[in-house]
């Protein structure tokens, strides 16, 4: 194990994450934020691919209920096909499943094959070519011949800037042309929340180990001016209820009639992520409302919030500002923190250059993911480090917000081929040195 790069509250080291969370002690740690592997060989990648994924989650999950406080959190991201191993190996270390996140995204690519064009292999049949498809970006791109044509498999070459659209040759092939192996676009990863079992209760807790909420105001869902007149109008009209017909009410003191008026530092966060391709097709799907004699959009049954059609050409185009319903969820660009949750990918531009690690997480997710579960003053961790997203949020957090965290970060790869370690370590730097 050897410390690879250290700041004035952070340090990324390189080795194996079991070892170095040996030397760490009891309850010592608020949060741990960290993107495992997903038992895939995503990309051909080795580390990606393990032979026994619950007994490799169950041996990390052990240490960190070790060294998680009492009522800590734990945010691990996972993929559909495999993260229920990985929580039946926190579950039986101790952790309890509080939550699940859904961070959803329009980028992702389908990794099945063309049954029709397996037919024709087989059969060692040729596919005649009738059109080509250029990469979107470039320009001049020929027209597709028809919809019943399909494009040959991109794999992973993704300099490959054109590619032949081929028909079917075979009968079978004819038959099944256009249906695929199992498996749709990948457009989610589920972030399992696990918290270490509280001592007493959340205040008994809090009051010995400092820790054991989610700072919910902080990570409210922006809301424009006219959504808080929207709710205020219809809360006036329509009382909360108070879960019981008693004369004494369940909430006794407490359980008044009372408007519910909108929330003036934003809505409850949900636990659906969106990037904004999924943002605006989720708009697209509920559609456009408006308020006012004028209507314009969706039928006033579908949708309690109106605008009229002169109000939203003067709105922002802004989604936080909100016109359909993505409004409703967090909204996070990758070069912008806008609590609203629209996260994309990592842009190149947020990579750096030379980073070649193949699942970087957006900072502003991972950002948000540590506000949400990680006291100020806090000290965070994230075990499977990779390019070091994690450190350099958390540099951020104290440069920018006084967040005052103390990280470390640990990574196992740093070869030649691999050099996570390296990486991790240039882009954290370039945040400390500007």
């Amino acid at each position: 194990m050897e410390t690879i790069y250290k700041t004035e509250t952070g340090e990324l080291i390189h080795g194996d994450n079991i070892e170095v969370m040996e030397t760490l002690k009891d309850n010592s740690v608020d949060s741990c934020i960290s993107d495992f592997p997903y038992n895939l060989a995503f990309m051909g990648k080795t580390w990606d691919k393990t032979i026994h994924f619950y007994n490799w989650c169950k041996a990390r999950a052990e240490p960190l209920h070790r060294i998680i406080k009492p009522g800590g959190y734990v945010l691990i991201f996972g993929h559909p096909k495999t993260n229920h191993r990985m929580k039946c190996a926190f579950e039986d270390a101790g952790f309890n499943i509080v939550e699940e996140i859904d961070w959803v995204y329009g980028t992702g690519f389908p990794k099945n094959q063309d049954i029709g064009k397996l037919f024709d292999k087989k059969a060692g049949a040729e596919r005649e070519v009738v059109g080509k498809r250029v990469h979107p970006t470039l320009k001049n791109v020929p027209k597709v011949k028809s919809s019943a044509y399909h494009v040959e498999s991109l794999d992973s070459d993704k300099d490959m800037e054109s590619w032949n659209i081929t028909a079917p040759s075979t009968e079978q092939a004819k038959t099944w042309n256009g249906w695929k192996t199992a498996g749709l676009k990948p457009a989610h990863e589920p972030i399992t929340v696990f918290q270490k079992p509280l001592e007493g209760t959340y205040i008994q807790n809090i009051e010995a180990y400092g820790v054991s909420g989610m700072n919910i105001d902080v990570c409210r869902i922006s809301t424009s001016q006219k959504d808080k007149d929207i709710i205020n109008a219809k809360s006036s009209k329509n009382p909360t209820t108070n879960y019981s017909d008693k004369d004494d009410k369940i909430y006794g003191k407490y359980a008044e009639d009372k408007a519910s008026p909108a929330n003036e530092i934003g809505r409850f966060p949900a636990n659906v992520v969106f990037d904004s391709y999924m943002g605006e097709a989720l708009d697209r799907q509920s559609g456009e409302c408006f308020s006012g004699s004028e209507k314009y959009g969706i039928d006033k049954d579908a949708n309690s919030c109106y605008w009229t059609k002169k109000e939203w050409e003067q709105k922002s185009p802004k989604r936080a500002e909100g016109k359909g319903a993505s409004r409703y969820f967090l909204n996070i660009d990758t070069d912008e923190f806008v609590p609203f949750i629209y996260c994309a990918k990592a842009t190149k531009k947020e990579k750096g250059e030379g980073n070649t690690h193949v699942t970087v997480k957006p900072k502003a997710l991972i950002k948000w993911l540590i506000k949400l579960v990680t006291p100020i003053n806090g000290r965070t961790i994230d075990i499977t480090a990779g390019s070091g997203t994690h450190g350099l949020s958390c540099e951020e957090l104290n440069k920018d917000e006084g967040y005052n965290l103390k990280w470390i970060n640990i990574e196992m790869m740093n070869t030649e081929k691999d050099p996570y370690c390296e990486i991790a370590m240039n882009r954290i730097k370039e945040v400390v040195n500007t």
